[in-house]
C-alpha cells in the first residue's frame, strides 16, 4: 500500500514526504514541476512529474496505474498572494483539480484524502481568539473577504459530498508556515520568512532595510514546519472514530506573535537589522481579517497533538539555517 502526495515539491511537500519517508511509507510524488527536487527524489518509489491536476484523465491515468493506494494528500493550491493576483487560475487549480482527484478516487476505490486549509478560510465575523475548524463547518455562509478564502470553501462543500458517499476526507486548517528552507511561495505569512533571511543576511555582512507589507500590530497564527508535519500525520493516522469534529477538519495550531515582536526577537540576535512600514494592500487586507490564535483543544483531545516548537526556538532555528547556507 502507498501514499500518493499531490504537489509533492512544495514547502509542505518536500517535509511531509520525508516523514513519511522516515517511517517506511511507499510514497508516489505527483506534482507538476518537470522534476523533483534532489531533497526528495530518492525518498519517492514512484514520480509523476509534468502532471497537472487540472486535468481530470491525467489524474485518472495516475491512479490507474498506481493500484495500490491508501492515502491520498492533496497539496496542490496557489497560496493566498498568488490566488489574488490569478483568481481564474488559481480556482482551477484549487477547486476544480480537487474535483478531478476525487472522482478519480471513486473511480479507483480510495476512500482516504487529506486536504490543507488555511486561516485564509476565516473572514472578519470569525471568532479572533481560539478558532476552530468547527467554526468554519457551522458557518459555511460567512464570507471569507477573498477568492482565496472562497475557494476553500469550495473545496470543502466538495470533501463533505465525498464523505456522504462513503469517503474518509480530512482536511487541516494550516496557519502561516514557517521554515528553514531556501525558497518559499508568495504568501501573506511569507513576510515572517522574508524578514528571517534579510537579518540573516545582515549577519553576512548584507544590510538593507526590510520592508514590512503589513501593520507591525497585527497578530497573526503561525507554525513551524517540524510541528506541521507532526499534526499533519497525526490526523492521517487517526482512526475515524477518533474524529469527533464536524466533516473531520481540524486546526493545527502552532504560535501567534506581530511583525513588531518577530523584528524585537530577530534584534536579539542581529542588533543591526532594520525595518520599516511599507504595506502591500493585498497582503495587509488578509492579514487583518485572519485570526490571531487557533484553538489547541481539538487536535490535543482527538489527535494527541500539541505544538512543540516556541517563538523564540522557531526564530533561532530559522536564522541558524540561513545563517549557515549563505556562509557555506
Amino acid at each position: 500500500m502507498s501514499v500518493l502526495v499531490i504537489g509533492a515539491a512544495g514547502a509542505v511537500g518536500k517535509r511531509l514526504i520525508g516523514a513519511l519517508a522516515a517511517r517506511g511509507e511507499r510514497i508516489i510524488a505527483v506534482d507538476k514541476a518537470p522534476e523533483l527536487p534532489d531533497s526528495i527524489r530518492n525518498l519517492v518509489m514512484h514520480a509523476e512529474t509534468n502532471k497537472d491536476v487540472r486535468d481530470f484523465y491525467t489524474m485518472q491515468r495516475i491512479f490507474q496505474r498506481h493500484r495500490l493506494v491508501h492515502t491520498v494528500w492533496n497539496l496542490a493550491a496557489p497560496l493566498s498572494v498568488e490566488t489574488a493576483q490569478n483568481p481564474k487560475i488559481a480556482e482551477q487549480v484549487t477547486v476544480n483539480g480537487m474535483r478531478n482527484v476525487l472522482w478519480a478516487m471513486y473511480e479507483a476505490r480510495v476512500k482516504k484524502i487529506l486536504f490543507t486549509d488555511s486561516i485564509g478560510s476565516f473572514g472578519s465575523t470569525a471568532p479572533r481568539e481560539h478558532c476552530t475548524a468547527r467554526w468554519l463547518t457551522e458557518n459555511p455562509l460567512q464570507d471569507p473577504g477573498s477568492d482565496y478564502g472562497r475557494q476553500k470553501r469550495g473545496v470543502r462543500r466538495l470533501l463533505k459530498e465525498f464523505w456522504s458517499s462513503g469517503g474518509d476526507p480530512r482536511w487541516a486548517v494550516l496557519p502561516g508556515v514557517l521554515h528553514s528552507e531556501a525558497t518559499w511561495g508568495h504568501g501573506t505569512t511569507e513576510y515572517a520568512l522574508e524578514a528571517l533571511l534579510a537579518a540573516a543576511q545582515c549577519l553576512s555582512g548584507k544590510s538593507e532595510t526590510f520592508r514590512c507589507p503589513i501593520e507591525p500590530d497585527v497578530r497573526l497564527p503561525m507554525i513551524f514546519v517540524d510541528d506541521l508535519t507532526r499534526g499533519l500525520l497525526a490526523l492521517q493516522d487517526a482512526k475515524e472514530s477518533q474524529l469527533q469534529e464536524p466533516e473531520r477538519g481540524y486546526a493545527v495550531p502552532g504560535v501567534s506573535f506581530t511583525a513588531e515582536e518577530l523584528f524585537k526577537e530577530i534584534r536579539f540576535h542581529v542588533p543591526n537589522f532594520e525595518w520599516e512600514v511599507d504595506i502591500n494592500q493585498n497582503m495587509n487586507t488578509f492579514a487583518k481579517l485572519w485570526p490571531n490564535t487557533l484553538s489547541t483543544n481539538e487536535p490535543l483531545r482527538d489527535l494527541q497533538y500539541s505544538p512543540s516548537v516556541g517563538f523564540r526556538e522557531l526564530v533561532f532555528k530559522v536564522l541558524i539555517a540561513h545563517r549557515d547556507r549563505l556562509t557555506a
